[in-house]
Order: C-alpha cells, then structure tokens, then sequence
C-alpha cells in the first residue's frame, strides 16, 4: 500500500465543503443561543429602579440603563424624561432630538452615573 493511502482521513480531505445555505444556517443558530428572556425584577428592584429613575427626572441627571429588546440586551446612556405609570413606559432623552420610550418590564437595570 502507498503511503498517499495510509494517511487516513486526509485522503477525503478535499473534498469536503460548506455551501452558503450551511454557513447561513449555522449564523442562524449561534444567534439563536445568544438570545435571553425578558427580565423578571423583584418589588425591591423595581423600586430602585423608580428612584434612579425619579432622581434622573427631577435633576437631569444622566442614568446607564441596560434593557432588554427582542431577545438582546442594550445599553444606553440617557435621561430619563418622563415616567408613564398608566403605560408602564419610561421615555429616554438620549439628545436634544432623540427620545426612546422603553417598557419598565423590558429594564433590567439603570445606574447612576
């Protein structure tokens, strides 16, 4: 026998191949378990988070919030500019013509800065 034979598996080594549709599939799916549920804060977290958020609204002081959107987390350095509590929303003042609405469930946590 050769040794071009003995080399074991290297001897199908060039033949194989990943086609577009597996490398797409595969992006697919690492992204896929990258995602994570929504928050779930306590009452004692909820409550942090409505004075930091009080504080931010009532000083103009600026507030890091990470939250969760379609399965991400974010970040976001901003104000906060209003409290909606019929809405359950938080509006961001991120510049002087950009404010974000964001939903209290979706916060996961905001901190001075």
């Amino acid at each position: 026998m050769s040794e071009y034979l003995k080399r074991g598996n290297l001897l199908w080594e060039g033949s194989r191949m990943m086609l577009p549709e597996h490398k797409q599939a595969i992006r697919a799916q690492n992204e896929q378990e990258k995602r994570v549920e929504a928050p779930l804060l306590d009452e004692q977290e909820l409550e942090e988070l409505g004075i930091i958020a009080m504080e931010s609204l009532s000083y103009a002081l600026p507030v890091h919030v990470v939250y969760w959107e379609d399965g991400y987390y974010r970040k976001l350095i901003a104000t906060v500019e209003r409290v909606d509590e019929q809405q359950k929303r938080v509006t961001f003042r991120v510049s002087e013509e950009c404010s974000m609405p964001i939903n209290i469930r979706s916060l996961k946590s905001m901190e001075r800065i």
